[in-house]
C-alpha cells in the first residue's frame, strides 16, 4: 500500500484558505463588507508639518512684551505712591467778614473779605497751584466769584491767601431773598458757602502729577443781624474739605 502524496515544501500556499462566510474580494481591493482597510503609510520622506505664520508669531511676541511692560510700569507706580504717598493740601478758612450787605427787591449787594490758609502736608513733594476760582454761595446759588493768584508751596509749607469778592445789585430769585431775610431775622446770622477750584501740580524730582482739586468750606456762619450791614465769621478758623 502506498502513502498518500505530500505537498511540496518550500513554497507557500498561493492563497489563504477561503472563508465560506466571506465573499471573495473583487478587483483586488479590500472587502467593503467587512469594513477593513489597509493602514495608510506616508511614503514621502520629505514631508514636513506646516510652519506657524511669522506675522502671528511677531504679534504674539509684541503682545507679551507690551503686557510685561505694563505690569512692570504698574508695579513701579505702586511702589512709588506707596513710598511717596501724595496727599491733598489742607485748607483752612481763617477769617471771613461781610460789609455793605443788602438784600432788597430781589437784589443782593455786598463785599466779602476772606483769608485762607493752605498747608502742604507732603514731606517729599512740593505743590504748584494754578489760578484758583473762588466763589461765594448761598444755598448752592453763586453770589460772587474771583480768581486767586497762582503760587508755589515747598514741602510742609504754609501759605496765607487774602481775597475779596464783591457784588452790586445782582438779581436773585425771590425765594432766595426771602430765605436770607428770614435767616437774619431768626438767628441774626447768615450761613455762606465758599468754594475754590484749582489745578494742583505735585512735584517730586522729575516726577509731575497734575490733578483737579476742589475745596469746600460749607456752612460758614457770619453774624449779620437785620439792623446791620456788616458782620464777621462766628467762631475760630474753619477747616475745609478737599477733593
Amino acid at each position: 500500500m502506498q502513502d498518500p502524496p505530500r505537498p511540496a515544501t518550500g513554497y507557500p500556499y498561493p492563497y489563504p484558505y477561503p472563508n465560506p462566510q466571506q465573499p471573495p474580494p473583487t478587483n483586488g481591493y479590500p472587502n467593503a463588507a467587512t469594513g477593513t482597510a489597509y493602514p495608510y503609510q506616508n511614503h514621502n520622506p520629505y514631508y514636513a508639518p506646516p510652519q506657524p505664520n511669522p506675522r502671528a508669531v511677531i504679534i504674539r511676541r509684541l503682545f507679551i512684551v507690551f503686557m510685561t511692560f505694563l505690569l512692570i510700569l504698574g508695579l513701579i507706580l505702586f511702589i512709588f505712591f506707596l513710598v511717596v504717598r501724595p496727599q491733598l493740601p489742607d485748607v483752612y478758612l481763617n477769617s471771613l467778614s461781610v460789609s455793605n450787605f443788602n438784600v432788597s427787591n430781589n437784589q443782593v449787594s455786598g463785599k466779602w473779605d476772606l483769608q485762607v490758609q493752605f498747608r502742604n502736608p507732603n514731606s517729599k513733594m512740593s505743590l504748584h497751584y494754578d489760578a484758583a476760582l473762588c466763589a461765594m454761595y448761598y444755598n448752592r446759588v453763586s453770589l460772587s466769584e474771583t480768581r486767586l493768584q497762582p503760587f508755589d508751596q515747598g514741602k510742609k509749607d504754609q501759605t496765607v491767601v487774602n481775597a475779596t469778592l464783591s457784588v452790586s445789585g445782582t438779581y436773585v430769585d425771590g425765594r432766595l431773598a426771602d430765605s436770607i431775610g428770614k435767616e437774619r431775622s431768626v438767628t441774626g446770622s447768615v450761613e455762606f458757602d465758599l468754594r475754590m477750584i484749582s489745578y494742583v501740580t505735585f512735584r517730586y524730582g522729575a516726577f509731575r502729577r497734575r490733578r483737579y482739586v476742589t475745596v469746600y468750606c460749607d456752612d460758614v456762619v457770619v453774624g449779620l443781624p437785620v439792623s446791620s450791614v456788616s458782620g464777621k465769621m462766628v467762631g475760630s478758623d474753619k477747616r475745609c474739605k478737599t477733593y
